[in-house]
């Protein structure tokens, strides 16, 4: 390996020691839950503002688009299909809202349990051990003869207010991609229409299998047990990283 420039120094942690540790210091717990849950609203709300945003574009663009006698067909179609992808793209934002609202619902319950927790005592085990619990406390109701059923999470969550907000965007995507499809492809009118239909069911399975997917995946310890399937949970949950792990103190010289 080469040497290293004075502007490519290599950054060397520095220790930890306990004498650095602040032993006096109290956690916040309520101030903490306050923020979980302000946040946890905010998802909600950034999914509303993406779903009213895309309604207003499939409104406004749609009709206009159809009203334009001087567009081409193909043009036509062509619009509905970039409105259709940017339908996809809303797609898996909103999901990405929907995972990290379950882990802020989550580590609020997680906050609830560490007030009953000495102060002192709040270390990496514990804080984790209680997420775990409150993992286990909601995936057990997804559990058939002791293993997991995603048909039963499935079936829970359908017709959830969560899942049928997604589902309208999910739907309006699809039907976009049929229409720019029907448009578009140059095959006689019983084909095309097989075809599109087809795609545009193809594609909203797709997205409503992805967005179960990614819900379920919060769960995934409770299905392997593996350490790196929790940690890819709890590492979501930076609200209850509040301690310093006790494998990078060193103790004092």
């Amino acid at each position: 390996m080469g040497r290293l420039t004075e502007e490519e120094k290599r950054f060397i942690p520095k220790r930890i020691y306990e004498s650095d540790l602040n032993a006096n210091y109290k956690h916040d717990l309520s101030k903490l839950y306050e923020q979980a849950h302000s946040e946890l609203s905010l998802q909600q709300t950034k999914r509303d503002q993406i779903i009213a945003l895309y309604m207003s574009i499939f409104s406004l663009l749609i009709p206009f688009a159809l009203s334009l006698d001087k567009l081409t067909v193909m043009s036509k179609g062509l619009i509905f299909l970039a409105v259709g992808i940017i339908g996809v793209i809303f797609n898996v934002i909103i999901i990405r809202y929907r995972i990290y609202k379950e882990i802020y619902w989550l580590s609020c319950e997680t906050i609830t349990c560490m007030i009953n927790v000495k102060d002192e005592r709040l270390n990496k085990d514990i804080v984790q051990t209680l997420f775990y619990k409150s993992l286990s406390k909601k995936g057990k109701n997804f559990f058939v003869r002791g293993k997991w059923s995603s048909f039963k999470y499935f079936k829970k969550n359908i017709f959830s207010s969560e899942t049928l907000h997604y589902i309208v965007l999910d739907l309006l995507t699809s039907v976009l991609v049929g229409l720019g499809g029907v448009l578009v492809l140059p095959l006689d009118n019983p084909v095309k229409t097989i075809v599109t239909v087809c795609m545009a069911t193809a594609l909203f399975i797709a997205l409503l299998t992805i967005y179960f997917y990614h819900c379920t995946e919060v769960y995934s310890v409770l299905k392997d047990g593996k350490d790196s399937s929790f940690n890819k949970a709890f590492a979501k949950a930076w609200f209850l990283h509040l301690y310093i792990d006790i494998a990078d103190v060193e103790k004092d010289v």
